[in-house]
């Protein structure tokens, strides 16, 4: 057991996985996403089975999001209610997904129908978010909607403006994030982010924190599932924890100093990044897909550090 923390068992690199512990922890604490986007495929692609790949991921998940929502927390990003709430209604979601995922893996479809989900999910959320409009656009035409479903919770945001959130919604939401973290390997914070955003409303900055915090209690109900099933590979998450903090410490400080919607679009632009290397690994071009995941990686960290503290944003 202590042997496997520095050494895995299907030989990764631990410069690149030390790399990819710095680059992803920086943009999960920018994006609110824990990681799990950009780390399943990063993972797959370094050498670990796509069941591994998932639980290891999910591991690292919640380390990362344990950081980042607590860095969160103190920058007043986090709404605790909204968090819980879609947090503990994932569960069925996670067991539904784990179920498929285990049916897939003795069909021996698993990598190819998790890989085309995958990129599905992730085209659609970093299309939409290209192409849509300011963020005080959105939050107008969403105040001209009817009441939301009761019943309803009044929070208030970092306006101090008070707003209605339907609570079956909030289930619903869950429900639905909880099975695409079991399926994919992630913690759902890919799609939650813009969820937050343009379903509930929130402001971009309290979107970041409460999904972090969501992501971890998705993330902790999912390790656990793929801890029981011995799908994890500790050498992978032992050397990408070990670069995470100050990534995460640098990304949380970042979203304070960047435009709200300059953070939407780069979300975007990392998650349709994504969705070119994992079709790469698809068509198995794998020179390809390791140059673009890691490039997608260190891009994304450059440009999170030039436009926060480097580039005047405001």
């Amino acid at each position: 057991m202590g042997l496997s923390i520095f050494y895995s068992p299907f030989h990764l690199s631990p410069v690149l996985l030390l790399l990819a512990g710095l680059c992803v922890g920086t943009m999960s604490s920018f994006f609110g996403i824990g990681g799990g986007s950009l780390i399943t495929p990063i993972l797959h692609i370094l050498g670990l089975p796509t069941p591994y790949a998932i639980g290891t991921s999910l591991v690292y998940i919640v380390i990362t999001s344990i950081f980042g929502t607590i860095r969160h927390r103190k920058l007043k990003n986090v709404n605790f209610i909204i968090g819980i709430i879609i947090g503990l209604s994932s569960i069925g979601g996670i067991l539904c997904g784990r179920q498929l995922i285990l049916f897939l893996e003795r069909q021996g479809w698993v990598d190819t129908l998790v890989r085309i989900l995958y990129m599905i999910f992730l085209s659609a959320t970093g299309t939409f978010m290209l192409m849509e409009k300011p963020h005080k656009e959105v939050t107008q035409k969403r105040e001209k909607k009817g009441a939301p479903l009761s019943p309803v919770l009044h929070i208030r945001n970092d306006n101090a403006h008070t707003m209605d959130i339907s609570v079956p919604l909030l289930f619903l939401i869950g429900i639905g994030v909880g099975f695409m973290s079991s399926t994919m390997g992630v913690g759902g914070g890919f799609i939650l982010f813009p969820l937050l955003i343009y379903v509930l409303g929130l402001p971009v900055t309290l979107a970041v924190g409460t999904s972090l915090l969501t992501v971890l209690i998705i993330g902790m109900q999912g390790a656990t599932v793929y801890i029981a099933s011995q799908r994890i590979d500790w050498s992978g998450v032992f050397y990408m924890t070990i670069t995470t903090i100050p990534g995460a410490y640098l990304g949380s400080s970042a979203t304070k100093r960047v435009n709200p919607d300059r953070i939407k679009k780069l979300f975007a632009c990392t998650v349709l990044g994504g969705v070119l290397a994992v079709g790469f690994k698809q068509l198995q071009l794998y020179m390809f897909d390791s140059i673009t995941i890691f490039s997608i990686a260190g891009f994304s960290t450059l440009a999170i550090i030039y436009s926060a503290f480097i580039k005047k944003s405001h």
